[in-house]
């Protein structure tokens, strides 16, 4: 897979996370890569420019640069106008820092971009040298095939595994589920063929389907969706967290606004990077 990548910065140190998350997945190497320096009004370019210069030479692979691209403005604005502009893949954001666009990391920037770009969202923290480790975290609808496909590309191209996880509300996906499944492991509810567990067995068949050779391991936890996927990346040390992409209230009725709460949260709140997936 060839990726068209949108890397945003607005020239802070901390917004350089972004190119290392895409060095550490290893996404430099058959990419397409722009980057965007976004300066507000009032603000001098000279650093700014020094540190696209800079990201662009870390990114460069056999000899090719990354383009360059100069918006000014507010920072969400002009990466949903750059995004739209051309046909990219994933946008780049840091989530780090004080100013620009990192100074928006909680739940409003991301969260903007997240429900309105048309293309997936890398946002990154506390980047790691190398990922081995991806939480790929499917809902009580049917796993994305985009979500399970592309989750499997980024880790097979990190050569991390995956760890396909399913929270369980204290209740059960189905009204005639027996109360022995709100106990379930991951392999118990699959040995027994409950919702749940075909729920995972069919996000692990798609994943394989999509990238044969990843690794995949089932989890299922039980409580508080954020709570449960916070407490999984911090007890197994996940380097980045891949969820679905918000979707539009008219295609997930009443779940929509719980959707977008749990993605917003996650996004606030997780300590590795999160990719939010749109097909």
């Amino acid at each position: 897979m060839t990726w068209r990548i949108l890397l945003c910065s607005d020239g802070s140190p901390a917004s350089a996370s972004g190119a290392a998350m895409l060095i550490a997945l290893r996404l430099t190497q058959d990419s397409q890569i722009s980057i965007l320096g976004v300066r507000e009004q009032g603000h001098d370019s000279t650093r700014l420019e020094r540190a696209l210069q800079d990201l662009a030479v870390q990114l460069e692979v056999a000899g090719s640069r990354p383009g360059i691209r100069l918006r000014r403005g507010h920072p969400a604005e002009e990466i949903l106008a750059e995004a739209e502009s051309s046909a990219y893949d994933l946008v780049v954001v840091g989530t780090q820092g004080a100013r620009g666009l990192t100074r928006f990391r909680l739940g409003s920037t991301a969260g903007r971009l997240a429900r309105h770009l048309t293309t997936s969202l890398l946002a990154c923290r506390q980047t790691p040298a190398s990922v081995d480790r991806v939480l790929l975290c499917v809902s009580g609808e049917e796993p994305s095939a985009d979500t399970l496909r592309v989750g499997g590309v980024v880790a097979a191209s990190a050569g991390a595994t995956i760890t396909l996880m399913h929270v369980m509300s204290q209740v059960a996906l189905s009204w005639e589920s027996p109360s022995d499944d709100l106990a379930a492991t991951a392999e118990s509810a699959i040995e027994r063929k409950s919702r749940e567990g075909v729920f995972l067995l069919q996000g692990m068949e798609g994943l394989l389907a999509a990238v044969p050779t990843v690794s995949v391991t089932p989890r299922l936890r039980h409580g508080l969706v954020v709570d449960e996927v916070l407490a999984e990346i911090r007890q197994a040390r996940h380097q980045l967290l891949i969820i679905g992409a918000h979707r539009a209230p008219e295609a997930s009725g009443r779940l929509a606004p719980f959707l977008d709460d749990v993605a917003d949260q996650l996004l606030t709140h997780a300590p590795c990077s999160v990719l939010i997936v749109r097909g």
